[in-house]
């Protein structure tokens, strides 16, 4: 189940399950174009789209989170695709 959660300051956290991220990295390379990962202890930095998003995958339970009115935009986007 994909779910779009507004965040202060214009953001937006796309939550879906594991189950989804084959479909999600799909929609993604569909809509915006190639996507690099750079991992963290505890998250990774995804790009695409030019935009730059926080991935977080803890307890099973994955997100992307925007860091700007336009990333948000972005996630609208994926998440309407993805449902």
């Amino acid at each position: 189940m994909v779910r779009l959660l507004p965040l202060s300051g214009g953001g937006a956290s796309l939550e879906f399950d594991e189950a989804d991220l084959p479909a999600v990295r799909a929609a993604i390379a569909e809509l915006f174009g190639p996507m690099r990962r750079k991992w963290f202890a505890l998250a990774a930095e995804v790009t695409f789209g030019g935009e730059s998003f926080a991935f977080q995958n803890e307890w099973s339970d994955p997100c992307l989170i925007s860091r700007s009115p336009r990333g948000a935009e972005m996630l609208a986007t994926l998440a309407a695709r993805l449902t």
